[in-house]
């Protein structure tokens, strides 16, 4: 089986193929009208010369094609930067074939032939080798579009099941035995103490954050207050079981229908109860928040708790590095992640590009 790339040269090479055997053809008919001496095979072997330099010079024009784009953003600079282009070319182009007709007419370069052929071509082939310049960036504009579409196609499927196997990673944390086995034994607990009313508050709130996940899991993004309020909702469970848990969500309104990573923010507070606060009898509070700044939305999480050394801060859970995988996967070089210690706690801040910048 060919190559595809070859596939692509051997098709392109054709192109001339056929071009000169068109040509070729014409001008035999024109001869034989004008009563020629001229042969069919003299005037292909001609043209197959000719047409062919257009060959050699192709890898040049597509790799001209693909230095300077004509797109949106360059659109002027690069159409006139390729008209440069099209009339240096095709003027060397019409030079080369002045001396392939002077080597084939009187079988020797001559200067006099050689301006009279030159001036020839030029004044009835410079415009028709213009549009073929033209044709060659365009044809090569195309080829290139249809990579970039194919390596966003390929990009896309991968993004795909990155995030298909974060969320299953996610639902694996959330829905956890440690989770569940230690919520459900605090209701046991609270229906032997006889507050059967607290025991239902906890069964609802579980049901709800469950019934959430499950939604939400669907959705590669949501807007910001619907993730801050899923994670409010998270921290009511984790409340029950922590009476001293002080928790603070704020954040500014203006941002937010911006849309953030569904469930980016709960294994973040997860790890920060489970690593931070849960450690220190002294540990209480933890705060999750954003805060804007240009086109850059930044979420934060802080927890009281024990600090962390330089091999904790390199070595990231599964949890975090998850984390990070989505949102390189989402935003590429864009999004920003960072874990440090900070006034007698851990804070964890992502940065990511709100739809301006996306």
């Amino acid at each position: 089986m060919i190559p595809k790339l070859n596939r692509t040269k051997i098709a392109i090479y054709l192109i001339w193929v056929v071009a000169a055997l068109f040509t070729s053809t014409l001008l035999y008919l024109k001869t034989l009208e004008a009563n020629g001496t001229d042969s069919w095979g003299k005037l292909f072997l001609v043209q197959f010369v000719v047409w062919n330099i257009w060959g050699g010079l192709s890898p040049l024009i597509f790799w001209l094609g693909k230095r300077f784009r004509i797109d949106k953003q360059t659109y002027y600079r690069g159409l006139l930067i390729h008209i440069v282009f099209a009339v240096l070319i095709v003027l060397a182009y019409l030079a080369m074939y002045s001396i392939v007709w002077n080597f084939f007419g009187i079988g020797a370069f001559s200067w006099p032939t050689f301006t009279a052929y030159f001036k020839i071509f030029f004044l009835n082939l410079f415009h028709w080798h213009f549009f073929i310049y033209m044709a060659i960036i365009g044809l090569a504009h195309a080829i290139q579009y249809q990579k970039e579409l194919k390596q966003k196609q390929q990009e896309s499927i991968a993004l795909e099941r990155a995030l298909f196997k974060s969320e299953l990673d996610m639902l694996k944390a959330q829905l956890s035995p440690h989770f569940l086995f230690n919520t459900i034994n605090n209701v046991v607990s609270t229906i032997e103490q006889g507050k059967n009313d607290v025991a239902s508050g906890m069964l609802i709130r579980l049901g709800d954050f469950l019934r959430i996940v499950l939604e939400e899991s669907k959705h590669k993004l949501i807007p910001l207050h619907k993730e801050l309020d899923n994670i409010k909702k998270y921290l009511e469970i984790e409340q029950f079981r922590n009476k001293e848990l002080d928790v603070l969500i704020r954040s500014d309104k203006g941002h937010g229908q911006v849309m953030v990573p569904s469930f980016i923010l709960q294994p973040l507070v997860e790890n920060a109860i489970k690593h931070g606060i849960s450690k220190s009898k002294e540990a209480n509070r933890i705060e999750v928040g954003s805060e804007q700044k240009d086109y850059k939305l930044r979420l934060f999480v802080y927890n009281e708790g024990p600090g962390l050394n330089h091999e904790q801060l390199r070595k990231k859970g599964i949890g975090l590095e998850n984390t990070t995988k989505r949102l390189e996967k989402l935003y590429g070089n864009k999004a920003h992640f960072e874990l440090f210690s900070v006034n007698d706690g851990v804070m964890v801040e992502i940065q990511i590009p709100t739809k301006q910048m996306l």
